[in-house]
């Protein structure tokens, strides 16, 4: 078991100040979600991994929504930039935070794609290199829109120019940088305070601080980042979507090293958060979303949605079937074309059917509710055999009532149960009947409407609105 040592004497500053005008949506850049889990949790969670001494996390548009998300954790500490300058002067207001540190790494709230590993491997570097300061480095397929790295003749790093302010050769350069810096801490202030703003946005820019360095004789190295991908910095609904196909295919690729079938992966969307056992198969189309808990040797889709269910071992869950916050138990069948609604509680070895739906209901072990029927609020014992076209109808205008039928009933087709209303264990309650009248165990209950009457004063109950 490999021992990872905190990095104590480290503190981490991370830049989430940004409106992301980009994105074109009301709610802050870095609360995107990027399969289920906002980007920012990605970034906090890989950067509590190095164990730091702390985390200062700088805010400015909505700020209020984002602490509102993150809470308040025991080591981190808010810095809010209330006008948006530049990743300098976003830097330069957790000059009050971070104190008594060797170093400080500086990430972007923007990238969740960045592993822990690799600021280690930065961190490391640039101390091996005794270096003032170090930045991480990438060479991207494309490097449009980053910052470019300048070099001398002797490889040394002399600047690093924007995007916007580079001339054309330097906009030809592959080398870019990925706006992660490690900093020395007696350092970064003094720089970040010599920092001007005459560039093409008139802001204060980080990567200013490295000609400024240099010029004052402060060592400037780097390290390169292995995978150019982590560094993919989301501003705009497509590289959203480009985060999200990274992260699946990484999320995939890790539930196959742990025994997982994925069919047509490409196919399929598994959130963060998600949780599967081995011998488990994921058919093509299939999405499993929310909190997903699936079971060891299930066999789930095609085309099958799960969202915050909970799924136990060797349970299938047939094609175009949907299951909302409800639970299956072992060797239970659901489908196909069947729909399970929130608080729907299968017990083992239940068979719900095709264009079955169930909700806010227990059904019983073993119990089977084959074809084209809806069951609400109910519950249902156990070895009942449910018939086609059956329907608990639980609700009145106002309010929800419960069905409860015992233990081995048998109900016959085209049954409605007036809700509330009991069935005894053993029953069986012929095809068509509607049940108004709760039913004794045993023996044979025939019941039907009589002839079609019209009552003229009678009214439907109404919901009472509150306030």
């Amino acid at each position: 078991m490999t021992i990872v040592e905190p990095l104590d004497d480290l503190q981490v500053c991370v830049l989430a100040a940004g409106k992301g005008k980009r994105m074109c949506s009301s709610l802050p850049k870095v609360l995107h979600p990027v399969l289920g889990r906002a980007m920012l949790d990605y970034i906090l969670h890989t950067v509590e991994e190095l164990q730091p001494k702390g985390i200062a996390l700088v805010t400015g548009h909505a700020s209020d929504q984002v602490q509102a998300h993150v809470g308040n954790p025991a080591n981190l500490s808010w810095v809010i930039q209330d006008k948006q300058l530049g990743t300098g002067h976003a830097v330069r207001q957790c000059e009050a935070v971070i104190n008594d540190v060797r170093d400080v790494l500086i990430v972007c709230g923007d990238t969740p794609l960045l592993r822990s590993a690799t600021l280690r491997h930065l961190v490391a570097a640039h101390r091996r290199s005794d270096a003032g300061i170090t930045v991480l480095t990438a060479f991207p397929p494309s490097p449009q829109g980053y910052g470019r790295i300048v070099r001398d003749g002797a490889g040394a790093i002399t600047r690093i120019v924007e995007q916007r302010d580079a001339d054309g050769a330097e906009q030809q350069i592959a080398e870019v940088s990925t706006g992660i810096y490690c900093v020395r801490f007696d350092t970064l202030f003094t720089l970040l305070h010599r920092v001007e703003n005459h560039n093409a946005q008139h802001e204060y820019y980080l990567p200013d601080i490295v000609p400024i360095g240099l010029k004052e004789g402060i060592k400037v190295a780097s390290a390169a980042m292995e995978d150019p991908s982590e560094m993919l910095g989301i501003n705009n609904r497509a590289q959203l979507a480009e985060a999200e196909r990274a992260m699946q295919q990484r999320i995939i690729h890790d539930w196959q090293l742990q025994g997982v079938t994925i069919e047509q992966p490409e196919s399929v969307r598994i959130e963060h958060a998600v949780r599967i056992g081995s011998d488990t198969t994921i058919h093509a189309g299939s999405q499993l979303l929310g909190s997903t808990t699936i079971g060891d040797g299930c066999e789930i889709g095609p085309y099958a949605i799960i969202d915050h269910g909970w799924i136990d071992d060797q349970v299938k869950v047939l094609p175009f079937s949907h299951i909302d916050h409800a639970s299956v138990g072992e060797q239970a069948t659901v489908g196909p074309f069947a729909r399970l609604r929130p608080e729907a509680k299968l017990a083992d070895s239940v068979h719900i059917g095709n264009f079955v739906e169930v909700k806010k209901s227990i059904v019983g072990s073993g119990s089977k509710i084959n074809h084209l029927s809806y069951v609400g609020d109910s519950i249902i014992g156990e070895a009942c055999n449910i018939g086609a076209g059956t329907i608990t109808c639980n609700y009145d205008g106002a309010n929800k009532h419960q069905t409860t039928i015992g233990d081995r009933v048998f109900i016959g087709s085209d049954t409605k149960l007036i809700a509330p209303v009991t069935v005894g264990d053993d029953a069986t309650v012929g095809a068509g009947s509607i049940l108004t009248k709760d039913v004794r165990k045993g023996g044979l209950t025939l019941s039907a409407r009589p002839e079609q009457r019209h009552l003229p004063h009678w009214q439907r109950p109404r919901k009472q609105h509150k306030g």
